[in-house]
């Protein structure tokens, strides 16, 4: 199985692959829960057929983690055991594995599995702006990671190429940010109505997958720039970006009408999603403009900042105030830890191997998310080979593997949540593509964070992933 349970003890006897499942429980098990276990790839029957499948509900305990499941299999009858919705949906992963891997022979052996996560956050990122894909594509990504027990989607809906969520207030970041033009001089773009954010949303929250979305800011927003220029130090007419890189125009800082725009957006947007998180971006936001912009250097020299950095940390408090308003805490990339920024953002580590930016957000009291791109980033190549795709440098299925995040907390500070890998596209136009850069790097990526570092084995994972995908 993958990925590797904590606990697993042998019992006497064999169960029959069951065709169909009978699912029994008590009043505390919800009609929502049942529902959303159908959805886990379960053939749960609507009759009174199938192996007898017990749910049974227990008191969480103090000492174990909330999502603890136990999973036994009897020569007659499964039982899967939790405290907590998640633990009853990672229970019934962990069943349609053994399934899965033991349907050719045509039994699962008898056995107990006692499981729970080791860090709480376990997360895949899909950016949707370079390339679009479609909300049938999301779904099934987001079946995906619920197989592999990953439970934090990071959405990166907005960046330079394209705006891809729909605004009721501001329509022209759909009508004009979320289409640019090709090589071929055809439009390329799209976007996802409010309709289909609810359709994908409600799917997750039925695998017990949070959504977090993002939109970049204040760089990578030239979507935003052509749609609505006045947002830019220095207004001109921009194009959505059609090549892959930088741009030095931004959002203007010093602008009013800049922050309201984006208050309201975030108010507009955040209704959408009902997780906890918000995704701010900050990354690679050149400063060039704002030095050279006058209304930037008078907001600095009002509020008595120090720097360029120390404006964009001040955006930042500012946005981050509003959202918290709104149910909402704030995420930004690594290069937010630049300027003045306080304790109570989470930050994305995410350049090079994510040592420095970890020290230092620890020194600063953040929440720290790990997605170094020396290990974690999936658009980078899988493998040294002629026409192999991808990007930038080599990260291999065993060094995806080899990512310790105990290394990164060497003071116990207890302010690592987990860790994600992040899936850019520039690369990546078509499902099968991003498929092909996700497989089987993923099943790597679920283990290092299901499991402890004493549950994992690398030529025992190689031998279960062996298993497994010869079971598919």
């Amino acid at each position: 199985m993958i990925p590797a349970p904590k606990e697993i003890s042998l019992l006497q006897g064999q169960l029959p692959v069951p065709e169909k499942l009978k699912l029994s429980s008590s009043k505390s098990i919800s009609p929502d829960l049942l529902s959303a276990l159908k959805l886990i790839r379960a053939s749960v029957a609507e009759d009174d057929t199938g192996t007898e499948t017990l749910l049974h509900r227990f008191s969480a305990l103090p000492a174990t983690d909330p999502d603890t499941y136990v999973l036994q299999i009897d020569p007659e009858r499964i039982t899967v055991s939790a405290s907590s919705d998640n633990g009853f949906r990672y229970g019934f992963q962990s069943l349609m594995q053994l399934m899965q891997i033991h349907r050719k022979a045509g039994f699962i052996p008898c056995q107990r599995i006692i499981d729970s996560p080791q860090w709480s956050w376990r997360g895949l990122h899909l950016d949707v702006s370079r390339h679009f894909f479609e909300p049938d594509f999301v779904c099934q990504y987001l079946d995906w990671m619920a197989s592999l027990k990953l439970n934090k989607f990071h959405w990166h809906l907005t960046d330079d190429q394209g705006w891809r969520i729909e605004s009721k207030l501001y329509p022209r970041l759909t009508e004009i940010g979320a289409w640019r033009k090709a090589e071929d001089g055809s439009s390329y773009g799209g976007f996802y109505t409010h309709a289909e954010i609810h359709r994908i949303v409600d799917h997750a929250t039925a695998l017990g997958i949070e959504v977090i979305p993002e939109l970049d800011l204040p760089g990578h927003c030239l979507a935003v720039l052509a749609a609505y220029p006045q947002f830019a130090c220095f207004p001109k007419d921009f194009e959505v970006m059609n090549t892959w890189g930088i741009s030095d125009d931004i959002l203007c800082a010093g602008n009013d009408e800049v922050l309201s725009f984006l208050k309201e957006i975030f108010s507009e947007l955040a209704e959408l999603f009902p997780g906890r998180y918000f995704h701010l971006g900050g990354d690679e936001a050149p400063k060039a403009r704002w030095k050279a912009c006058p209304k930037c250097q008078k907001r600095i020299v009002e509020l008595g900042l120090k720097d360029e950095e120390a404006l964009q940390s001040w955006l930042f408090r500012e946005l981050a105030a509003h959202l918290k308003t709104l149910g909402k805490e704030v995420i930004g990339w690594d290069e937010i830890l630049d300027g003045e920024i306080d304790s109570e953002p989470l930050v994305t580590v995410w350049r090079g191997d994510g040592i420095e930016a970890d020290r230092k957000a620890i020194k600063n009291g953040n929440r720290i998310i790990l997605c170094p791109n020396q290990f974690l980033y999936f658009d980078w190549f899988q493998a040294e080979a002629e026409n192999e795709p991808g990007a930038f440098g080599i990260t291999t299925l065993e060094k995806v593997y080899s990512f310790e995040l105990s290394d990164y907390d060497q003071d116990k500070s207890g302010l690592i949540l987990g860790a994600q890998a992040n899936v850019w596209t520039e690369q990546m136009d078509s499902p099968g593509r991003v498929r092909y850069m996700l497989f089987p790097r993923i099943y790597a990526l679920a283990e290092l964070l299901w499991s402890s570092s004493q549950n994992r084995s690398w030529s025992d994972f190689q031998n279960r992933l062996a298993e497994l995908e010869s079971a598919l």
